[in-house]
């Protein structure tokens, strides 16, 4: 038994080998935002130089070369140069427009049209001339010039995706495996709810740990299941 399923396994492997080759635009947006979720390994390139760095994480890429963590998010969806994030937040903030920084770098538009929005704003909403002055003279409404390009490495997350993105992708019930500390499947859950009532912990959070691939539960493991069962 043990045998006829490394041999299953291997077969997913191959398939899936062949499936990274037709990644299309969707699925790479999919893998760009679920990088930048996870926020690991990254590399940063300054564009007037040229010179290139690798962090093992976002946090600490933002941390040593005091950037903001948006800004980092902002590239790598939108390949915007310049920082935008820090206007955004003032304008949704003077204009009391919450809703447009509220995870804009997730949001459907992109932060320069978000940026846009928020400046016509300035002049079609009911505020007082010299709120609307105050705004205009106060030069946190630029984007913040900056110089980096970044590029996300995380190849750890491209090979799962391709490994499972058929069961990522599709709707209804997804089989979870539970492996213990040596690796060996101890259980077979035939849905996430069943996973879910075992762990003692909420769809959504089992749901987003396995679509991230934080796939530790203290001493357990749960991965998606690839058997015909």
């Amino acid at each position: 038994e043990a045998e006829a399923e490394a041999e299953a396994e291997a077969e997913a492997e191959a398939e899936a080998e062949a499936e990274a080759e037709e990644l299309d635009d969707e699925d790479k947006r999919y893998i760009i935002d679920a990088k930048i979720k996870r926020g690991r390994s990254i590399k940063v390139i300054d564009v007037y130089n040229n010179e290139e760095q690798i962090f093992d994480t976002h946090k600490q890429c933002s941390k040593v070369l005091k950037l903001p963590i948006e800004y980092i998010a902002e590239n790598l969806r939108h390949g915007h140069t310049d920082y935008l994030g820090e206007a955004i937040k003032y304008l949704s903030k003077e204009l009391r427009l919450s809703e447009y920084s509220n995870d804009y770098t997730n949001n459907n538009k992109s932060p320069l049209e978000i940026y846009n929005d928020l400046n016509n704003k300035i002049f079609t909403l009911n505020i007082s001339e010299s709120k609307r002055d105050d705004i205009l003279s106060n030069n946190k409404i630029d984007p913040i010039k900056m110089h980096y390009k970044f590029e996300c490495l995380d190849e750890e997350y491209d090979r799962y995706y391709i490994k499972y993105k058929s069961i990522i992708k599709r709707g209804g019930k997804k089989k979870i495996e539970l492996l213990n500390s040596k690796g060996e499947v101890i259980e077979v859950f035939k849905s996430l709810d069943d996973c879910s009532k075992y762990l003692n912990k909420s769809k959504s959070e089992i749901t987003s740990m396995l679509k991230y691939k934080e796939n530790k539960v203290g001493r357990y493991e749960i991965r998606y299941s690839l058997r015909n069962i």
